[in-house]
């Protein structure tokens, strides 16, 4: 697994590419964390690249989704870990496992980002 990481204003971009195993998850909430602790908590992952996930990455997104989520900048603004370029074969596992309704995903890395 790869990650690359853009700083926006407002947002801060992960692109995430290979494989989110067990072996690789602790990484991927390893960048996600340090986002958190830089007091960052809108996050954009780009899936685009990604060609697996595990039941593993999945808790990583999940968990850090809640996390995010429970930051609030004011009543009506806070945190959130929204999804662009989600492939196909990841958009499959999303449906699945019934996560798809849990995160907002967008056709591409433009429209999340400016979501926010």
């Amino acid at each position: 697994m790869e990650i690359a990481y853009r700083h926006f204003s407002r947002v801060d971009l992960l692109a995430v590419s290979g494989r989110v195993d067990a072996a690789s998850a602790p990484d991927l909430w390893r960048a996600i964390e340090q986002l958190f602790q830089e007091g960052r908590y809108r996050i954009v992952l780009d899936l685009a690249h990604l060609n697996h996930i595990s039941s593993a990455g999945l808790r990583v997104l999940i968990d850090g989704r809640k996390r995010a989520r429970d930051w609030k900048l004011t009543d009506l603004e806070g945190g959130d870990i929204r999804i662009a370029n989600m492939p196909p074969r990841i958009r499959e596992v999303f449906n699945l496992t019934g996560l798809t309704d849990l995160f907002e995903i967008y056709p591409d890395v433009t429209e999340a980002v400016g979501s926010f």
